[in-house]
């Protein structure tokens, strides 16, 4: 049976040897064709992978927790402490469907410019991130392509796709009109008959702009408007039936998010864990911080993955089966605690995605004697420290592009997917 494993080995094999780039082959799958959606999860400060992800216990090089020890199911690894009971127990529960992503690389220490690595690939301006080129490839199906409840997001030029609900129910008290009693002048809006009037009239001058648009700017411009503008009206019919306003925690956030792409509004959705003021960022008492926020994490994604079944798919039984799940953050941590026995901003860290059409079951990537990432053979996942790649945040964006079958060529140059992790 072929799968885009094997297509991509068959017909880039004689690339490969004569050193030329191996182009792009779509999947066969219809469910990852079309109907795959995405949730992001993002934990902000910078996590320290070494609590979880990477079970650095035979390099001497790296400070583990005295009273951690490795664990695994299957050929699947983490690290097992008694303080992050929830982690133990996701890991067991989702041990085949999990991939773990070790070694990759961001390139920086400061907090905006790995964010804006790790959800774009690079640091030009304006480059729309992973969940933005995502749901505008599905752009006229869903009402709010990516939606954002929390984190970061950088739409680029991709902004007629995104929209942040607000962390105080912002778009709700929008799409409802509530927005206007929260003005310091008192506004009336109209009555729900002169209102259609008014939508109405406006619906026909946005139509008329956008068919009289001669140049190329103007016709994408006023497209863009229309669009938007059936966006809006569409999203107002669903005011009674979706809310968009989740309290902070993670899994109020994934139920709000779930519901959106249960019910169509939109292919991807990006919440975000900060558990503190600083958030994941622990340049002092590393250990008892990161245990407390790796334990709410993982209760949270328990929560969410738990949801996720219990919604009907669009096609498949739940949503868990159409579903996505990428957890990452910015950067990671150093492998060595400093004199406030913290841990200070590293430029390797760690992802997890939970996907159908991801060859679960693995930790792809690895971190050498020096913390440092190993290279990856992007065609099998493998380590490969003679003729590999260092794995980027480049490298994942690009095999999440690959598992919605987006031609990563499109969005970036000279960056391959790691095909072996996908089926």
């Amino acid at each position: 049976m072929f799968n885009r494993r094997s297509l991509l080995k068959a017909s880039g094999a004689g690339l490969l040897a004569a050193g030329l780039p191996v182009p792009y082959t779509a999947a066969a799958n219809p469910l990852t064709s079309g109907k795959l959606k995405f949730l992001f999860v993002f934990a902000g400060g910078g996590w320290d992978t070494t609590r979880v992800f990477a079970s650095e216990f035979s390099n001497r090089n790296v400070d583990m927790e005295s009273d951690a020890e490795r664990a695994s199911a299957g050929d699947l690894r983490w690290v097992s402490h008694w303080s992050r009971p929830s982690v133990d127990a996701f890991m067991r529960a989702y041990a085949n469907e999990i991939a773990i992503v070790n070694g990759m690389m961001v390139r920086s220490i400061s907090h905006e410019i790995c964010t804006l690595i790790a959800m774009t690939g690079t640091t030009a301006s304006g480059a729309p991130d992973w969940p933005a080129i995502l749901g505008a490839n599905k752009q006229a199906e869903y009402i709010i392509p990516h939606i954002v409840l929390s984190g970061p997001s950088f739409p680029g030029d991709l902004g007629v796709a995104v929209a942040r609900t607000g962390g105080a129910g912002q778009l709700d008290a929008l799409i409802s009109g509530d927005v206007f009693t929260s003005l310091d002048v008192p506004v009336t809006g109209p009555n729900p008959a002169a209102e259609a009037v008014m939508d109405r009239y406006l619906a026909r001058r946005v139509e008329a702009k956008a068919l009289g648009a001669r140049s190329a700017a103007e016709i994408r411009l006023t497209s863009d408007l229309n669009r938007s503008f059936d966006q809006a009206r569409r999203l107002k019919e669903m005011q009674y039936l979706l809310s968009l306003s989740a309290s902070g925690d993670l899994a109020s956030q994934g139920a709000i998010a779930i519901e959106a792409l249960g019910m169509g509004v939109s292919r991807c959705a990006t919440i975000a864990h900060y558990g503190t003021q600083t958030g994941w960022d622990t340049h002092a008492d590393n250990d008892a911080q990161q245990a407390v926020l790796w334990e709410q994490l993982f209760a949270g994604l328990t929560q969410i993955m738990l949801t996720l079944e219990a919604t009907p798919g669009e096609e498949a039984a739940s949503l868990a089966e159409e579903t996505a799940v990428v957890v990452l953050s910015e950067m990671g941590r150093t492998p060595q605690l400093n004199g406030f026995n913290g841990k200070d901003h590293w430029p390797y860290t760690s992802a997890m995605v939970i996907a159908p059409g991801v060859r679960g079951g693995q930790v792809y990537g690895a971190f050498d004697d020096q913390f440092y990432g190993v290279p990856v053979d992007t065609t099998s996942a493998e380590t490969d420290e003679d003729n590999g790649q260092i794995l980027s945040a480049e490298a994942l964006g690009a095999t999440l592009l690959a598992l919605a079958d987006i031609d990563p060529n499109e969005h970036m140059q000279g960056v391959d997917p790691l095909m072996g992790m996908l089926l």
